[in-house]
């Protein structure tokens, strides 16, 4: 499951990639999107497997680092013929 983190600043959301990078996971660095409302420009997307014990220290992770919103990537397709789209759902 796709998760977008998003941060207060640019240096705490670069300082929480520097964290989960040098924890051996993968994170990207990304400009926020138009439908999340954010202090900072940058955010970051990572991937949660599921809701076991290593994603819910990775959220530990996110929120010691600073992160003021965490959302649900949630893409929809209304037919075969039409591309993706994402909505954002807020996660608890």
């Amino acid at each position: 499951m796709p998760v977008i983190a998003t941060f207060r600043s640019s240096h705490a959301a670069l300082a929480a990639e520097r964290s989960l990078l040098g924890a051996g996971l993968a994170v990207e660095l990304i400009p926020v999107p138009r439908q999340i409302r954010s202090d900072c420009g940058f955010c970051l997307l990572l991937e949660l497997a599921g809701a076991g014990a290593p994603e819910l220290q990775l959220l530990d992770v996110l929120d010691a680092c600073g992160a003021t919103g965490r959302w649900r990537v949630v893409e929809t397709q209304a037919d075969p013929a039409s591309r993706k789209v994402k909505h954002y759902e807020r996660c608890p």
